[in-house]
């Protein structure tokens, strides 16, 4: 047996949770992996409270008295942004020091740099906390479906962004009372525009795509839409379409490249997706012999967050214990070709929601618009009783590409009745 000493740059919630696993079930975890884990180091800015601080560590307040310290073997990050979390990497890896993290951010963003760097050093980069919390998929990923050819992966990344929607569904309240009280709840950050504008569904759904499909992806590429458009008109009209919201990340790879993006998408209350509530988590994998598989859990987290990180600590130092320690060929960063984008998605059907100002012959222009683009209208709905200053209407359509869609949608708004930009969701 062999102890392992860990240092924790970022000592918030994910890393603090870390630090408690490591604590609470050292036992069970030596006894499981014949390595003690001991956290000798925690780094944060603003210090830590003496009762977060673990049990024989010390507390600094620069990264790089961590990653240089001696008695640090391995450096876990979870402070979040792209920044000085790139610089602590890299340099930990130049150190001789194998890192786990749990930020999507930086892996989306300079995944290939930090892979590659770990590569030269024969070092590994432990990230399975940087997707879907305690759901182990990036293992089902490399591990489980290596010897499958994987055709979709597609889920709710976002527990932050599925409270909101769920709350709104459940208790028929706006957008803007269900992002408070998730804000209230901790679910939600004081800044909450990585959550509701899909930046973080977006980073995570880069990782998975290029794992699943082996090749490379920019986060740049994948065309991303947020919930902060929608409204309790929206669930309401959903439910007379059986139908729900959902924010999905979705990636899929055609004969004509992949069809990638992160949207609200309406979904009929039956399906899967719909079951998906709160905070949870779920992410659906398409493989050529496996078929439809769906992994659900929490999503986000400290103790989901924490469990996930700790579980590559045991790897890791399992493998340092026996002197094994090696870097990991992780498809879609090494060695890997660009990713090709669907310049023409399929075609699929859509959900439209105007926000006018009432006045005569609204309805005909718009259904002219969508004419012109040989888009076939399939219902028109418009809620009574509402105020003629500020009328909603919904508007499905027959199955047509994005491309023309988006079209269409950019001719509606830019009539002078139009009070705020088109919702438009897709329909699955």
């Amino acid at each position: 047996m062999r102890r392992v000493r860990v240092g924790i740059v970022g000592f918030g919630t994910v890393g603090r949770a870390s630090a408690e696993i490591i604590s609470k079930h050292a036992d069970l975890i030596e006894r499981r992996s014949g390595v003690k884990l001991e956290v000798t180091a925690v780094c944060r800015r603003s210090g830590v409270r003496p009762e977060h601080t673990p049990a024989g560590a010390r507390v600094v307040s620069n990264w790089k008295e961590l990653v240089q310290a001696e008695d640090v073997d391995v450096v876990v990050e979870t402070a979040g942004g792209t920044d000085q979390p790139l610089q602590l990497v890299r340099a930990a890896l130049e150190k001789g020091k194998p890192v786990v993290t749990a930020n999507k951010n930086l892996l989306a963003e300079h995944g290939d740099e930090l892979f590659s760097l770990a590569a030269s050093r024969n070092l590994p980069i432990g990230f399975e906390a940087s997707v879907a919390g305690g759901i182990p998929i990036l293992r089902v990923i490399h591990e489980s479906t290596a010897g499958d050819r994987l055709r979709a992966v597609h889920g709710i990344l976002n527990g932050t962004a599925n409270y909101i929607l769920t709350q709104m569904e459940s208790r028929a309240i706006e957008f803007d009372q269900a992002l408070q009280e998730a804000q209230a709840a901790g679910y939600a950050e004081a800044d909450p525009s990585l959550d509701i504008d899909g930046f973080d569904a977006r980073d995570k759904l880069c990782i998975l795509a290029r794992m699943a499909f082996g090749g490379r992806l920019k986060v740049s590429d994948i065309p991303t839409y947020g919930i902060r458009q929608v409204r309790a008109i929206d669930i309401h009209s959903a439910h007379r379409l059986d139908s729900t919201i959902r924010l999905v990340g979705s990636a899929e790879q055609t004969e004509a490249g992949l069809e990638v993006s992160v949207r609200p998408w309406l979904v009929g209350c039956r399906s899967m997706l719909a079951k998906v509530e709160g905070v949870n988590n779920a992410v659906f994998l398409l493989g050529d012999k496996i078929g439809m598989q769906m992994f659900y859990g929490r999503g986000a987290g400290g103790d989901a967050t924490g469990a996930a990180v700790v579980s590559d600590l045991i790897e890791i130092a399992r493998d340092l214990a026996a002197g094994q320690l090696s870097a990991k060929k992780v498809s879609g960063f090494l060695d890997s070709h660009d990713v090709g984008i669907c310049p023409k998605p399929r075609p699929v059907s859509w959900y439209l929601r105007l926000t006018v100002r009432d006045q005569r012959g609204i309805v005909a222009r718009v259904a002219e618009v969508i004419a012109h683009r040989d888009i076939n209208i399939d219902s028109l709905e418009q809620e009574p009783h509402l105020p003629k200053e500020r009328l909603s209407f919904v508007i499905t359509v027959e199955p047509v590409s994005e491309p023309i869609i988006q079209r269409a949608v950019g001719a509606i708004n830019a009539f002078e009745f139009m009070l705020e930009p088109v919702l438009l969701l897709r329909v699955e």
